[in-house]
């Protein structure tokens, strides 16, 4: 079996390759279009793309202009603990966080929000024991995230976004105690 490091070094250079092509990109669109169309969900937390994410920003902008009442949030970092989020529209001012990732700055115009729905990028995933994994970059913080909504019981979706081609098989890798399964998983 392949380190975690190499696994996710040859996921991210799979992705970069796939996210090249549009038809993969054209049939994510459609399908998260069509799942946030959908949704019943009042707060959607969703990311801000970073190499080679699907970049779903404008569809979740243009499910909220249908969805007045509805909110979007985008998560805020603080290194090692869980996400909290910020609400987020085209108007909300943005900070670089620690990981140079664009951030909501909490603020006056901008305050602390709970999704209830989160749609998180995958690096790879997989199908384990009748459950959807997410391989990540390593960091924890979707993890530790879901983990904490679980134990405060708030309900929360989560669904993963990736390529089909980036699933990694059981035997190729085993989720660890700290992962979170996921509800649901879009893939294209």
């Amino acid at each position: 079996m392949k380190t975690l490091n190499h696994l996710r070094q040859e996921l991210l250079a799979k992705r970069l390759d796939l996210h090249q092509d549009s038809s993969l990109r054209d049939e994510l669109e459609i399908k998260i279009s069509q799942f946030l169309n959908e949704t019943d969900a009042n707060c959607v937390g969703i990311y801000w793309p970073i190499k080679s994410e699907f970049d779903l920003r404008p569809l979740a902008l243009d499910w909220s202009a249908k969805n007045p009442k509805k909110k979007l949030a985008l998560p805020i970092v603080e290194l090692n603990k869980p996400l909290i989020f910020g609400e987020w529209n085209q108007d909300t001012t943005l900070v670089k966080g620690p990981q140079n990732i664009n951030e909501p700055l909490l603020d006056s115009f901008s305050s602390k929000i709970e999704p209830d729905l989160l749609i998180i990028p995958c690096l790879g995933w997989s199908l384990q024991d009748d459950q959807f994994w997410r391989i990540g970059y390593g960091g924890g913080y979707y993890d530790r995230t879901i983990a904490e909504f679980k134990k405060d019981k708030r309900p929360v979706k989560t669904v993963g976004v990736g390529y089909k081609a980036l699933e990694v098989k059981e035997g190729a890798w085993r989720p660890q105690s700290h992962d979170q399964a996921l509800d649901l998983m879009i893939v294209a």
